[in-house]
């Protein structure tokens, strides 16, 4: 499993890697990066959450017990996927690792 060192090169490298194709394809890497900040844990983490279709997407945070409402953030509003993709990685990294994205 790959661990993410915010300080080290090869982790910004695949922070840059993922914000210049959101969508793929990915490298072996960071389809582990990915996967740790997908799989990682559950309850809390952060999501996107479509609020009008094909349209306009919000960040949401998993309740922390289920079947409890998904709090939707009312700051951010997308107009763009892929920009709600990266604002979504960079929330998870943060989540995961403790500390922000180096990779703004």
């Amino acid at each position: 499993m790959i661990k993410i060192d915010p300080t080290s090169a090869h982790s910004t490298a695949l922070a840059q890697q993922f914000k210049a194709a959101p969508f793929g394809p990915y490298s072996a890497d960071v389809q582990k990066l990915l996967q740790l900040l997908r799989w990682g844990f559950v309850r809390g983490r952060t999501i996107i959450i479509c609020t009008t279709p094909y349209q306009e997407w919000r960040l949401g945070r998993m309740a922390p017990k289920r079947g409890q409402p998904v709090e939707v953030s009312e700051t951010e509003i997308f107009t763009d996927y892929g920009a709600a993709a990266w604002a979504c990685f960079r929330a998870r990294w943060q989540e995961v690792v403790g500390k922000p994205c180096p990779v703004k």
